[in-house]
């Protein structure tokens, strides 16, 4: 099965090479880091080679590697991603790690990193499984490892058709250190053995993301209740905009945010707004000496998400009305920020029933039950302080993880 494996990739890579050759010849696209011609590694001590898809798995090696640097003083770090943005990203956060572009699937490319490198450990993260890679790695004696791993159901079902190629390389992980026990089944399932439950590393990068973050706006005045409703996805702006009108037809003191998740929908929420005759405000016009609590504010710049969750009395997660799958609450649960949330929330699940649990959060299906939300809120505002202090509460408590992580890779826990 892995020597059909091997064909395949070998076959993509033949049919891709005139490809591979212009792009090579027109400009820097990593071509030579696809072949495993990487920068030569001039010392000998101690390397650890992290591998990550992206930009998100990226941000699960922000908070274990520092760990792992702590306890390890002088390891050495090499981290490859999949994708040419991810490289730039590993570059800002890892500036004196050995950073390249992963090495394609075949034996050539991957014996030249490997034996470049003479990493002591392969650490991939979350859901990087790569049979070639992962099974050359095992022939040099690299103790191997998935962190924070995690498997959908959509992912088992099509690792299940591969089931002896996924029970090979699966069988040669030193430790797979899963999400939550649902995933170590899926993996144990699947013929893996050296599965254990740690968590999710999540609940240390929000909090160490949030630590520092200033609110965006100070609260508003005449005890107004703000509002943030963030990561609004199309057809949920319709929604909020009869909200925001039911709002303003009965009196209900509140100052409303909308933050959509991606700015091609915001001539979307716009129209809606319109539609139903509400004023708005837009971010980048006014800033925060000119906002009017009177007005609806509309964010229409990226990455301040984070600050107006500080600045909120209460939440709304989108993407979890329309059957998107929900957003991930505990960025304004671990802010001490209660929580509203549709049926949807398949992306978050764990979270979701998390903060619904310990009362942090709250389920609503419609814009009747948003405005009952709302309405609460403003009646038993102490009530509401409380709630988000419970979510804030339950996420701190399962932080440690990358900690424990960097232990475990370090030889200190077995």
């Amino acid at each position: 099965m892995l020597l059909l494996y091997r064909l395949i990739f070998l076959l993509i890579v033949i049919v891709g090479s005139p490809y591979l050759l212009i792009k090579a010849i027109w400009g820097k696209h990593g071509v030579k880091e696809r072949l495993g011609i990487i920068p030569k590694r001039e010392s000998r001590g101690r390397l650890f080679w992290f591998h990550a898809a992206s930009v998100g798995e990226l941000k699960v090696l922000s908070t274990i590697i520092p760990e792992l640097q702590k306890l390890i003083p002088g390891v050495e770090i090499a981290i490859s991603t999949t994708t040419v943005t991810g490289r730039r990203r590993a570059t800002q956060l890892f500036g004196d790690a050995l950073v390249f572009l992963q090495p394609l699937e075949i034996n050539s490319a991957i014996l030249r990193v490997i034996e470049n490198l003479r990493p002591e450990k392969l650490i991939l993260v979350e859901t990087e499984v790569w049979p070639l890679l992962i099974n050359t790695a095992a022939d040099y004696k690299i103790d191997i490892y998935l962190v924070n791993a995690r498997m959908s159901k959509k992912s088992f079902r099509i690792y299940s058709m591969f089931k002896t190629l996924m029970k090979m390389t699966l069988g040669k992980f030193t430790r797979i250190l899963t999400q939550s026990q649902k995933d170590s089944a899926r993996f144990e399932a699947l013929g893996a053995s050296s599965v254990e439950v740690l968590g999710n590393t999540k609940f240390d990068q929000v909090l160490i993301e949030n630590r520092d973050r200033k609110p965006a706006l100070d609260a508003p005045p005449n005890g107004r209740l703000a509002f943030v409703a963030g990561s609004i996805r199309k057809g949920e702006d319709e929604i909020f905009a009869n909200v925001i009108r039911a709002a303003k037809d009965t009196h209900l003191s509140v100052f409303f945010i909308l933050v959509p998740r991606h700015m091609k929908d915001l001539d979307n929420l716009l129209d809606c707004l319109k539609k139903a005759d509400i004023e708005y405000q837009l971010w980048s016009k006014v800033g925060p000496k000119q906002v009017q609590p009177n007005l609806t504010l509309v964010v229409d710049t990226m990455g301040e998400l984070t600050s107006f969750y500080r600045s909120a009395d209460l939440a709304f997660v989108g993407g979890s009305v329309v059957p998107i799958g929900g957003h991930d609450p505990t960025e304004p649960a671990a802010l001490g920020v209660p929580v509203l949330f549709g049926p949807y929330m398949e992306n978050a699940a764990g979270a979701a029933k998390l903060l619904l649990d310990c009362g942090a959060a709250r389920r609503v299906k419609d814009e009747g039950e948003i405005i009952g939300a709302i309405e609460e809120a403003l009646q038993d505002r102490i009530a509401l302080a409380e709630s988000g202090g419970r979510g804030r509460q339950a996420i701190a408590s399962l932080a440690g993880v990358s900690y424990r992580i960097a232990r475990i890779l370090a030889g200190i826990d077995k």
